[in-house]
């Protein structure tokens, strides 16, 4: 669309045509920008290498609440420091998904995140109040979304549960005990 909108300028436009088709090509410049950004953050983030999963997810939540224009309320608890690189990235892309998953589809523009940690397991919480959906209908129609959770979870030996009403929201709970045997692990065995 940009590419379009670029070649539009070759034309002869009046003042007022061209001064639109560049507002037009800055607005499609900053979308694509915001995107790459996005999936930036998706792909890899440094500040869950560098400062650890509870002040990366602190962040990304931060982040997330003014791109889209929702509160979140995050809170972390009792987290150790030296937490596993595969349960650090697991956790983090499912609190990514589970947010995407939550803004899209709850209807809420209120959520709540917590993370914590046992003597055994860490837990990460996503909870709105929106529409929520029956699970057994969701069975039917599960997206890319909550496999793609269920599949990253399985890897540290990690469990995903969804706790939704329709009219009640949703509450997701990914738990991963600390000490977990990844596939890798499994398949050096």
């Amino acid at each position: 669309m940009l590419a379009v909108t670029l070649e539009g300028l070759k034309r002869d436009l009046s003042a007022d045509q061209l001064e639109r088709c560049i507002g037009e090509a800055r607005e499609q410049v900053t979308d694509v920008v915001q995107d790459i950004q996005a999936l930036s953050h998706r792909l890899h983030s440094p500040k869950l290498e560098l400062l650890g999963l509870a002040a990366a997810a602190s962040s990304f939540c931060k982040e997330f609440s003014n791109r889209q224009n929702v509160e979140i309320d995050f809170r972390s608890t009792d987290f150790p420091k030296n937490l596993a690189e595969a349960i650090s990235l697991c956790l983090y892309r499912v609190l990514q998904e589970a947010l995407q998953n939550a803004a899209k589809h709850s209807g809420s523009r209120q959520f709540q995140v917590s993370l914590s940690s046992g003597t055994n397991e860490i837990e990460l919480t996503v909870t709105d109040s929106g529409v929520g959906f029956a699970p057994s209908e969701a069975i039917k129609w599960q997206g890319l979304g909550l496999t793609n959770m269920k599949e990253r979870l399985k890897l540290v030996d990690g469990e995903l549960s969804i706790d939704s009403q329709l009219q009640r929201g949703t509450t997701v709970h990914a738990r991963v005990p600390l000490t977990p045997k990844t596939r890798a692990a499994k398949a050096g065995e």
